[in-house]
């Protein structure tokens, strides 16, 4: 499938022009006895393609109008000749109400997509909260913020969204995309994560503890802990047994942040 379209660099568009990674996804999707997708930014259509052929009922969420007419005309298509199921909406996914498309889906549902490299981490904000209640979240973005997803504390793309992300989700980097698959070719290479629900759910309250607790020590990661926690001792709150402040922020692992936060807000 291909349309007349110019690239909005506005909207880091970059386009897929080989569908082997589409075809992988498919594969995972399928592991996971997925019935529904919800497919971010579909553009010209190459994973929708794929999606609609292996048999998946299909909603495809487009912010460019032009792109989504395009895709409407190609969902009439596919219903004209009995080929799938596609529903496209003309939206900004994160406008979009993930949850009232959860709820009122039925069968076991996914969320995937080849996803803007400048809006990803707003995405993944907006989808993690209902990961619980979905299959998984596929997601094509640049590699090393898929790998900043799943790193591990000590090493160099540990963060606070490595936090977030492993406390809500178990992420995996399921293969790596080089950049000259896609159109026009961008400067980094890409991977596509992988994002299943925690065998063992935070409590969200517990969560936006931690979350108030890594704002403030990853702003100041070089520094030891006696320092980055400063806004936290200096109210007296009290530290779990053993505790080392003279390491930095990111030696702490995620399940450190949790016993963090049960200590300064239990």
């Amino acid at each position: 499938m291909t349309a007349p379209f110019r690239q909005k660099k506005s909207m880091s568009q970059v386009f897929l022009h080989t569908d082997w990674p589409c075809v992988k996804m498919c594969d995972l999707l399928r592991e996971q006895g997925v019935d529904h997708v919800l497919e971010i930014g579909p553009g010209k259509g190459i994973l929708t393609r794929r999606l609609v052929e292996a048999g998946f009922h299909v909603t495809a969420v487009e912010k460019d109008a032009q792109l989504a007419l395009y895709m409407t005309s190609v969902a009439h298509r596919y219903a004209t000749e009995g080929l799938g199921s596609l529903t496209v909406r003309e939206e900004d996914i994160l406008r979009f109400d993930v949850r009232e498309w959860v709820e009122n889906t039925p069968g076991k549902k996914a969320i995937c997509g080849n996803i803007p490299y400048h809006i990803s981490s707003p995405i993944l904000f907006h989808v993690l909260p209902e990961l619980s209640k979905l299959q998984g979240v596929f997601l094509l973005v640049q590699l090393e913020f898929a790998k900043r997803l799943g790193s591990p504390a000590n090493d160099k793309s540990y963060g606070s969204l490595s936090v977030y992300t492993q406390l809500r989700a178990r992420a995996k980097v399921e293969f790596k995309v080089e950049r000259s698959c896609f159109y026009p070719i961008p400067k980094v290479d890409s991977a596509v994560v992988s994002l299943f629900p925690r065998l063992d759910p935070v409590a969200p309250e517990l969560l936006n503890q931690v979350e108030q607790i890594t704002r403030q020590v990853f702003q100041q990661r070089r520094k030891k802990l006696s320092n980055s926690l400063g806004f936290f001792l200096e109210q007296g709150k009290p530290l779990p047994e053993n505790f080392d402040l003279s390491r930095r922020c990111d030696s702490l692992s995620p399940q450190d942040f949790l016993e963090l936060a049960k200590a300064f807000f239990g």
